[in-house]
């Protein structure tokens, strides 16, 4: 027996999200658009954990994140659509899977805008970084990405634990 199928109705925090979301997706888009012919031929195109750039490739490798954030993001906003699809713990009941189903979507939300808004970030600091703007991502990128992403895993999780 499959879980139901329910439509959750979005909430002005799970609009904004998406608005948020989306703006982040036609940023990553402009950058290229904006600063390809200024760019050298080699470009970084892979940072190690201090953020220091540690690989260089042509600078058509520019649109690399664009497509993967791209189709990243519409996966998951997609997958969004679904909510009965996704593992519920045993505690899950036709009465409360509305309640479940919220907090999952929300949960994929705030993963969607997060990844994006780092690909966007990350193509801004290599485009500054090929243009001698900058040196690297900074030695807190890392650091800072793990506890928003793990941050949020663990925050929803919590809420879905107090659902009944």
């Amino acid at each position: 027996m499959g879980n139901p199928i329910i439509k959750v109705e979005k909430g002005l925090i799970d609009v904004l999200l998406e608005i948020i979301m989306l703006i982040g997706l036609i940023i990553l888009i402009l950058i290229p658009l904006f600063y390809y012919k200024d760019l050298p031929e080699m470009i970084p195109t892979h940072f190690n954990a201090k953020g220091t750039p540690d690989d260089y490739n042509s600078k058509s490798m520019i649109w690399f994140l664009p497509i993967i954030g791209l189709f990243l993001a519409a996966g998951l906003f997609v997958l969004n659509k679904s909510p009965h699809v996704f593992n519920y713990p045993k505690a899950f009941t036709k009465d409360n899977a509305s309640k479940y189903y919220r907090n999952s979507t929300r949960l994929i939300r705030v993963l969607n805008l997060t990844i994006t808004w780092t690909f966007v970030f990350i193509l801004y600091k290599s485009v500054q970084v090929a243009l001698g703007h900058s040196e690297n991502l900074g030695i807190w990128f890392l650091p800072v990405f793990l506890i928003i992403i793990f941050g949020a895993i663990i925050y929803f999780a919590l809420g879905a634990r107090k659902i009944s």
